[in-house]
């Protein structure tokens, strides 16, 4: 292995932590595993975080930030009701099935783990931050008529997790544009012609 500095080692090993979050889960996260996968020495992994529980909350949270991320970049050249839809809709394929998975452990792990509650509560901050700054948006263009933001902002949140959580039984994945519907009503608009 090629020599790393101390910042370019932590990257590594919190990337390793992120992969490994995605394909085998949060609690597949542990010294041993990671030094095992990476050809790290268990200290090293110690030495760059304080737990194997902060690793863990910080895969989380950077795994969490970067679909936010992608999602922002993806999604911006289409209408603001349209980049809601697709910020609030449960993803779909693999990707979201690793992502159920994924949330269905951490909320799991938060009731039992504080650093993965933090990290779980600021996703979740952040994606509520992300829909308010659209609707907000929305709002300026006359897109949207909702009476107060944040609170608009958590039902579509809830409805999201809502549909999320159903999910995982395979005949309950409703249609996108029921969802859409759903969204639509809450917004308090007009689903688009077809």
């Amino acid at each position: 292995m090629a020599y790393l500095t101390k910042n370019q080692r932590h990257e590594e090993i919190l990337k390793l932590a992120m992969q490994i979050a995605l394909d085998e889960g949060l609690s597949a996260i542990t010294a041993r595993h990671i030094a095992a996968k990476g050809s790290f020495a268990i200290g090293q992994i110690h030495h760059h975080f304080q737990s194997i529980s902060q690793l863990k909350a910080l895969a989380l949270h950077k795994v969490s930030d970067d679909l936010m991320t992608q999602a922002e970049q993806n999604y911006i050249n289409i209408s603001i009701p349209e980049q809601l839809i697709n910020i609030i809709s449960p993803i779909e394929g693999e990707m979201g099935s690793m992502m159920r998975k994924l949330w269905s452990e951490a909320v799991f792990l938060a009731e039992r783990d504080n650093e993965i509650k933090k990290a779980y509560k600021q996703s979740i901050e952040e994606w509520h931050q992300a829909i308010v700054k659209l609707i907000n948006q929305g709002k300026k263009q006359n897109i949207f008529n909702t009476p107060i933001p944040t609170e608009t902002a958590w039902e579509l949140i809830a409805l999201s997790c809502g549909f999320d959580n159903i999910a995982v039984i395979e005949e309950f994945r409703f249609e996108k544009h029921i969802i859409k519907n759903c969204i639509y009503r809450i917004l308090q608009i007009n689903p688009p012609l077809i």
